[in-house]
């Protein structure tokens, strides 16, 4: 879950300088790829459940994380709008698969006699993933370019979603 959060996390201070110094999008429109992003985060809640039903926790979370590389590599075609509003919506779409099942197969992952613990180390592993990310990702934006960033950070959430699937 560590990779799987560092990768959530690191794009986060290079995705706003990407929209504007590479993608030349407006304040308009990226509020309309973020409103996009959030109708899609609804309708794959909508399916959750009946998803997880019948692929169970760790296949959908597994899925959704890699399927949330699609927000970064769309956008790394720099296309212009329509790619970043496809981007925003299947990026939100596996948002909901990923986020919607992540503390119900972290729960199934630990110790019934000892749930307490573990999700305190859970914690620690979240907040340890988020401020190395929010460290970490300007500084690998400027040293290898944006656009070469958000490739590697998208490569990087497919191999979170695997390793799930894999080892999970």
């Amino acid at each position: 879950m560590f990779i799987f959060h560092l990768f959530v996390f690191i794009p986060s201070p290079v995705f706003p300088l990407f929209m504007v110094k590479e993608l030349y999008l407006s304040d308009f429109i990226i509020s309309v790829g973020m409103a996009v992003f959030y109708i899609a985060v609804f309708l794959g809640s909508v399916k959750l459940s009946s998803l997880t039903r019948r692929l169970g926790n760790k296949r959908v979370m597994g899925i959704g994380a890699a399927a949330m590389s699609t927000y970064p590599l769309f956008l790394a075609i720099k296309a212009g709008i329509v790619p970043f509003l496809a981007a925003s919506f299947f990026g939100g779409f596996a948002w909901a698969l990923a986020g919607g099942t992540m503390y119900n197969y972290i729960l199934e992952k630990v110790p019934n006699d000892d749930k307490p613990g573990y999700l305190a180390w859970y914690n620690m592993i979240y907040n340890a993933a988020l401020l190395i990310a929010s460290l970490s990702g300007g500084l690998i934006g400027n040293s290898i370019g944006l656009a070469a960033a958000i490739i590697l950070f998208g490569i990087g959430r497919i191999l979170s979603g695997l390793f799930i699937l894999r080892w999970g």
